[in-house]
């Protein structure tokens, strides 16, 4: 076979063309085992079980693998109780935004038209038909909030377009002739961020009494509240202390921050603040960077997890191994142990998941393009 026709699987008998772990798709690998997730998911069921919404900070160094381990512990979490995970990634926000964002552009629009339509189709459903006014105030005991059972009631209505009552959940502006159809006297945009707070949680016990779901809600990439002003860092404030508070029992949150320091914290999730005051020590997880003893059983978990099962390993590594005189085992093919040696030594202080499955996948790039059967310690830069 022509060496360029060769691919990276069929030259290192992996079965694709990189290291690179996403924390979304590659869940069923966590090669670190100085963390243990099943211990988390745990923790959180305890909670549960207990009738409480746990809330969590996960926090660490950029790349430290944070959203991998809270998407880990959700698809552990997943075996031991009926929960519905989802992961909300913080939207770019400017220097003027509120918690009202936050709310519109990341919660909302993570939870989806979709669900909370349907969500809210239910609940409707579930109280029984029955003439306007009785529904209605069958409606508020559902729902324990006027606006949304005015707003709601709007559905029996064959000729309403569900589009509208989702635009005034999510937050976006609407004009005077919408809000009249809906009963409503304004929209959300000025609203108070307790008040989004409650809708969430709102939501969140809706889906416990129909579904028997707890409702997880992944708040990651937190620290991008960095670039938000001193003016609106109390909107936040004041939207995640009603969310963490621990007598809030209907919406289980994580929230994941990157921050190498505790001073380098995110102002609204900075100690002693308002947000982690109602969290607790015992609610924060700190995910640290790699010690040097891990490194090695980390490197060897992701080489397995990346491995062809159906190549033949016996036959690579003999042909690896008369053309090179570095060290070649199993555990660690296609590096070798003096790649290995090397690509620590080329690590910076904070070894953290990313940057080690980055150097990682540049050597192995560096070594296919040399048609090199192994990758030599040369290869690590």
């Amino acid at each position: 076979m022509d060496n360029e026709t060769i691919t990276i699987g069929q030259r290192y008998g992996l079965r694709r063309e990189n290291f690179i772990l996403n924390p979304l798709k590659d869940t069923d690998c966590f090669a670190r085992d100085d963390i243990d997730t099943r211990v988390i998911a745990e923790s959180l069921d305890i909670d549960l079980v207990t009738r409480l919404a746990p809330k969590r900070l996960v926090w660490g160094p950029y790349g430290g693998g944070k959203t991998h381990t809270l998407m880990r512990a959700m698809q552990e979490l997943q075996q031991l109780t009926p929960v519905h995970p989802v992961r909300i990634e913080c939207p770019d926000l400017s220097k003027k935004s509120r918690f009202h964002d936050l709310y519109r552009e990341g919660i909302m629009r993570g939870l989806g038209q979709d669900f909370i339509i349907g969500l809210i189709e239910d609940a409707v459903q579930s109280v029984g038909l029955a003439r306007r006014d009785e529904l209605l105030s069958r409606l508020k005991v559902k729902f324990g909030d006027e606006e949304m059972a005015k707003a709601t009631i709007r559905l029996i209505d064959p000729n309403f377009d569900p589009l509208r009552l989702w635009r005034w959940i999510s937050g976006v502006g609407m004009s005077r002739q919408d809000l009249d159809d809906l009963g409503q006297t304004q929209d959300l945009t000025q609203t108070e961020a307790a008040r989004l707070a409650e809708i969430i949680c709102l939501f969140g016990r809706l889906l416990r009494e129909i579904r028997h779901q707890t409702l997880v809600l992944i708040l990651d990439e937190m620290e991008r509240l960095k670039s938000i002003g001193a003016e609106t860092i109390p909107t936040f404030e004041t939207g995640f202390t009603r969310l963490v508070d621990p007598n809030q029992t209907s919406v289980s949150v994580l929230i994941g921050a990157s921050a190498s320091l505790e001073s380098e914290m995110v102002d609204v999730f900075r100690g002693g603040g308002p947000v982690r005051s109602r969290l607790g020590t015992d609610a924060e997880i700190e995910i640290t960077s790699l010690n040097e003893p891990d490194v090695n059983k980390f490197i060897r978990g992701v080489i397995a997890y990346v491995r062809d099962s159906t190549a033949d390993m016996n036959s690579l590594i003999s042909a690896a191994s008369g053309v090179t005189s570095e060290s070649i085992t199993l555990d660690f093919f296609p590096f070798t142990e003096d790649a290995i040696d090397a690509l620590k030594s080329h690590l910076t202080q904070v070894m953290t998941p990313r940057e080690i499955t980055m150097k990682m996948t540049r050597a192995l790039g560096r070594a296919h393009r040399a048609n090199k059967l192994v990758i030599t310690s040369d290869c690590i830069v």
